[in-house]
């Protein structure tokens, strides 16, 4: 079985409910294929000159895929945009900026490749289960990409109030998603750290080298050094964390634990089972702002946080005050709609079969994660 042999292999669409006209945000479809969402807009603004407050998305899309999504820019260019890898087209005025709840759902489009018949039978048999009971809502591994190989997550040193180990994991901890000018700038900070004067002198001019400017200032001054790091890169490295409670969490509460069916995610062995229920429908994203949790919840969330060995009164952000955990709750099971496969020969493979999916998921659900519940048996025990 291979996934996103080509970008086109993976397409989304996301269906948005905002409506054009007149307004000082004006509104455009994006389509991508080979940037991140950040990446792209990033690229918008330098091509227009703009601010990047000015732009706003309401969800990130995967670098690897082609997808649609929509963008607001305050006071932007009546204008399209098109360059080799992204195409902004104008869609009008509108009266305010996009946020998540703009977002009616998210459609899909992926392309199952080298698959015997044997296996495209052993999908389409799990196929009724996805659409009548669904599949756990758990956070896939797109929500991880910041967790290095010391399984630390930057928030828990960020809880704790170690704004040192939080830089140090930000900006210095090796990962496998580090391109090689990423890898030789976090090797130079690992080297150097500490002797901050030398750092700034070797590094690229950078995000990371304006925070070593400060710390060669401020040689100890890691906590409001830690504030000057992008408030959006702060969201997502505090997001991340989150979901990781949650998706333990959403473990835990699955009545039949004693399948073997399970799926590796982060650093977390999770249930994975067809046709297995969780005690819950919705569980609360964990943070000390979820409040009044029932007694089986609280008791999800002190166990989810154990392995983490921390307290659910510890799991705040006292500084600095400009992001905070969400007080959102998620459904435990998703299920898709207008779920559709399609079997072909494969053009790629010789001999072999691919399998198109289509399907709609709500905002916030992971394609990749039915993907993984739809084809887990093709693994084996």
């Amino acid at each position: 079985m291979k996934l996103k042999c080509r970008p086109e292999d993976f397409r989304v669409t996301e269906q948005i409910r905002r409506q054009t006209g007149h307004g000082e945000y004006s509104l455009y479809r994006l389509t991508k294929t080979g940037f991140t969402t950040p990446d792209a807009v990033q690229r918008i603004c330098r091509q227009w000159n703009l601010a990047p407050r000015q732009c706003r998305h309401a969800g990130l899309k995967d670098r690897h895929a082609c997808t649609v999504q929509h963008l607001t820019i305050a006071r932007g260019p009546e204008a399209d945009l098109h360059t080799e890898s992204i195409h902004l087209e104008f869609l009008g005025g509108t009266d305010s900026h996009l946020d998540a709840a703009d977002i009616e759902a998210n459609s899909f489009e992926v392309v199952v490749r080298s698959l015997t018949l044997g296996e495209c039978d052993e999908i389409q048999s799990v196929l009724p289960i996805a659409a009548e009971t669904g599949y756990p809502n758990y956070f896939d591994e797109q929500r991880f990409g910041s967790l290095g190989p010391s399984r630390e997550y930057v928030c828990q040193a960020w809880c704790r109030r170690d704004y040192e180990r939080a830089l140090w994991l930000t900006f210095a901890e090796h990962n496998v998603h580090d391109d090689a000018e990423e890898r030789n700038q976090k090797q130079l900070t690992r080297d150097l750290w500490g002797d901050w004067d030398d750092l700034k002198a070797q590094l690229d001019r950078s995000h990371r080298r304006s925070v070593v400017t400060y710390l060669v200032d401020h040689p100890t001054g890691f906590k409001k050094a830690f504030a000057l790091v992008s408030p959006d890169l702060r969201g997502i490295l505090l997001s991340a964390f989150q979901s990781a409670v949650w998706n333990r969490m959403l473990g835990l509460a699955f009545r039949d634990r004693s399948s073997s069916a399970t799926i590796e995610i982060a650093d977390a062995v999770l249930p994975f089972a067809p046709g297995n229920i969780p005690s819950v429908a919705l569980i609360p994203l964990p943070s000390v702002r979820a409040k009044g949790l029932s007694p089986e919840l609280k008791g999800l969330y002190e166990s989810a946080l154990q392995p983490y060995e921390m307290k659910p009164g510890e799991m705040k952000i006292s500084f600095p005050r400009d992001r905070w955990f969400s007080r959102a709750r998620r459904e435990t099971m998703v299920v898709p709609q207008n779920l559709r496969a399609v079997v072909d020969t494969d053009d790629l493979y010789s001999g072999r079969q691919k399998m198109t999916l289509s399907f709609d998921l709500p905002r916030g659900c992971y394609a990749t994660m039915l993907i993984r519940f739809l084809t887990e048996s093709l693994h084996g025990d």
